[in-house]
């Protein structure tokens, strides 16, 4: 990509400032900024706020530049950052996630419940037994049980994963620079909610346009590119990027262009590459190039 002012400042803003997109509340922010730095040179701008049903108590946000129900292909990605998780990132594969997931939040709840009895037993119980009660000693045994149960609710709910560069700030970065390079009205971007628990925000696109999705997921990995597909026909010519038609995408619209290690009909990304810190420049550049040719195919 292009080093230009702006895309230092994008990089700093949403891999350090808002690298981390797992709550809520860290995620309204992100998309306040986004909307923010999109509007700057783009009008056409919609926050979509949805549930799955009427009874849900979790509401998502998808962002829209362009007109995604006129258009014919969109181009999205999403903005939120996984939970810590054991194993390695399987695309595709929501089951997979999700045990992953909660397989470390599980272990890490018995391993904070450990350390919480330890505590009682060998501090906590000691200390009320022979000082009062609003002793400093004892106060600050209550500090502790304070916090302790504060952060309680965090361990149950998942710890936000630090490292989230690769998975998924390279492809927010890639699409975010398209936003401004790649514009008609055949053609729209989506920013979606829920990419890394049940794919909700990229089932409402789906749902809402008959336009030819094409998805960016951890792209800026140093692994090799693939476009992959249950239809050949929408696949992009690209020295650079291997086309695979997989029967693991059930929607025909759908296109994937990722990153990974492939074996067999397999796709993921190690603990390892999803640590990296730094982009591949190489793998940057060849996604731009190739929705460029996407962009160029869609006006003909």
């Amino acid at each position: 990509m292009e080093q230009d002012e702006q895309l230092e400042d994008w990089y700093v803003r949403y891999h350090s400032i808002f690298g981390k997109r797992y709550t809520r509340k860290r995620k309204d922010r992100f998309l306040e900024s986004l909307t923010a730095d999109i509007r700057q040179f783009r009008s056409d701008v919609e926050l979509e706020t949805f549930k799955l049903n009427e009874k849900d108590l979790v509401e998502y946000n998808n962002l829209y530049v362009g007109d995604i129900k006129k258009a014919d292909t969109i181009i999205c990605t999403y903005y939120d950052t996984p939970a810590a998780h054991l194993g390695p990132y399987q695309f595709f594969d929501v089951a997979d996630r999700k045990k992953n997931t909660m397989r470390f939040i599980f272990l890490s709840a018995i391993l904070y419940i450990i350390v919480g009895l330890v505590f009682t037993w060998q501090v906590a119980m000691p200390v009320f037994q022979t000082n009062a009660l609003i002793s400093p000693v004892s106060l600050l045994c209550i500090l502790f049980y304070v916090l302790y149960f504060f952060f309680l609710k965090s361990v149950a709910r998942g710890w936000p994963n630090k490292h989230n560069l690769i998975r998924n700030t390279s492809s927010v970065l890639v699409q975010l620079y398209s936003t401004k390079q790649f514009r008609n009205k055949k053609l729209a971007f989506a920013f979606l909610d829920a990419g890394c628990t049940n794919n909700a925000g990229l089932e409402k696109v789906m749902g809402q346009s008959n336009a030819t999705v094409y998805m960016l997921d951890s792209i800026g990995s140093r692994k090799k590119l693939y476009q992959v597909m249950s239809n050949r026909k929408l696949a992009i010519s690209s020295n650079s990027i291997e086309t695979v038609v997989s029967s693991e995408i059930a929607n025909n619209r759908l296109v994937y262009v990722i990153s990974a290690t492939k074996e067999k009909d397999r796709f993921t990304l190690s603990k390892d590459d999803l640590k990296q810190n730094q982009l591949s420049d190489t793998n940057m550049n060849e996604v731009l190039l190739y929705l460029k040719q996407l962009v160029g195919r869609n006006n003909k």
